[in-house]
């Protein structure tokens, strides 16, 4: 099987908005184009488990991290057991504080569903993500929120800007054999003063990225890419 390079999975990830989401008091379900839903319960009880089994008949994002409550395990499971058994990919966020009697029956594997979780000794998800526990919830509550999923699901590089006069003028020195270029702009470059504590300007801060929903849109994208569903 050919593999998928990261930045061609990167690359396939598209969103630039919420498209078609909805929020009820049940929880939240969004398109996430290519036939790929994702849906966010808000609590274990009978409409939530509805919400999902409403759109459970296309691949999925289900999104069960910090799904404390238990008491409906059976149901749940039994979902997710019919989304994969029609040949529908389910994909299914962990974490380590999912209820016990989720974490073990989807842990234990279910055919046609794969779980994505934060890497941790205490859960052992399918597919581990590099990410902290404090991102991880941020990102989680975020979407509860009703935070823009594109937003949070797309890399953003972050490279310092280099400026085409600059380029342009290195490329010239090097052309001629010459080192003039930079040392015009090392002696046009006025000294810093002494104490530049107070004229630096702030970091901005990064901006909050949800890796676990981000990978299982890149699965299911690079499976698109493969043709494996």
């Amino acid at each position: 099987m050919k593999r998928l390079r990261p930045a061609l999975l990167l690359g396939l990830i598209t969103l630039t908005g919420s498209l078609h989401a909805a929020t009820t008091p049940a929880g939240r379900t969004e398109d996430l184009g290519q036939g790929l839903t994702y849906v966010r319960p808000a609590a274990d009880n009978a409409d939530s488990l509805a919400l999902f089994t409403g759109v459970s008949n296309g691949p999925a994002v289900l999104d069960l991290r910090y799904f404390s409550s238990g008491d409906h395990a059976a149901d749940w499971l039994a979902a997710i057991k019919t989304s994969a058994t029609r040949q529908h990919l389910c994909l299914v966020l962990v974490s380590p504080e999912i209820a016990p009697e989720l974490a073990s029956a989807l842990t234990a594997g279910i055919p046609g569903c794969v779980t994505i979780g934060r890497a941790s000794p205490a859960l052992k998800a399918d597919i581990t993500v590099t990410t902290t526990a404090e991102t991880d919830r941020q990102a989680w509550e975020s979407l509860g929120k009703g935070a823009d999923v594109g937003k949070l699901i797309t890399a953003v590089i972050d490279k310092p800007r280099y400026d085409e006069a600059v380029l342009a003028k290195e490329h010239a020195a090097e052309i001629n054999g010459d080192d003039t270029a930079s040392a015009d702009d090392d002696a046009a470059t006025p000294e810093k003063p002494a104490d530049d504590k107070d004229t630096k300007a702030p970091e901005k801060p990064k901006p909050l990225t949800d890796a676990v929903l981000q990978r299982a849109v890149q699965i299911d994208r690079g499976l698109l890419a493969l043709k494996k569903i």
